[in-house]
Order: structure tokens, then C-alpha cells, then sequence
């Protein structure tokens, strides 16, 4: 697993932040999406996953490839 991987899991784990580290990356990604979304891969990733989150929370509906492993985090 990657540094950067590592970082952001542990962060999200310890919530201890005034705004939930989850949003705040969801925010970042939803503006990168909105300034990059058709010039770079990153945008188009970025893009992909604010329409999945935005999608579930509209359908309360979640697909997770890694299920298993999630569940076992919370």
C-alpha cells in the first residue's frame, strides 16, 4: 500500500477532524472533476467516482468492488 494510501485511510480511521476527511476529499475531487474532467485521466477519475458517490447517495444503493474488505474496516 502507498504512502499517500496509508495517510488518507488513517485519517478517515481517526476522524478527528472538525470537517470528516471523506467530504473534504469529495469536495476536492468534485472541483478537480469540474476544471479537469475531459483534459486529464485524473479528471476523468475524479469525475467517475463524484458520479458514483452522487448516484449512491441519490439511490441509497452502494456497489463496492472491495465489500469485504470495507466492511471489515468499520
Amino acid at each position: 500500500m502507498n504512502i499517500a494510501k496509508q495517510i488518507i485511510l488513517d485519517e478517515i480511521l481517526e476522524d478527528s477532524h472538525p470537517e470528516a476527511i471523506e467530504d473534504v476529499i469529495f469536495w476536492a475531487l468534485e472541483f478537480y472533476a469540474d476544471h479537469k474532467k475531459e483534459e486529464t485521466n485524473g479528471g476523468v477519475i475524479a469525475y467517475a467516482i463524484v458520479e458514483q458517490i452522487k448516484e449512491a447517495e441519490k439511490t441509497k444503493k452502494v456497489t463496492l468492488l472491495n465489500e469485504e474488505t470495507i466492511n471489515n474496516l468499520n
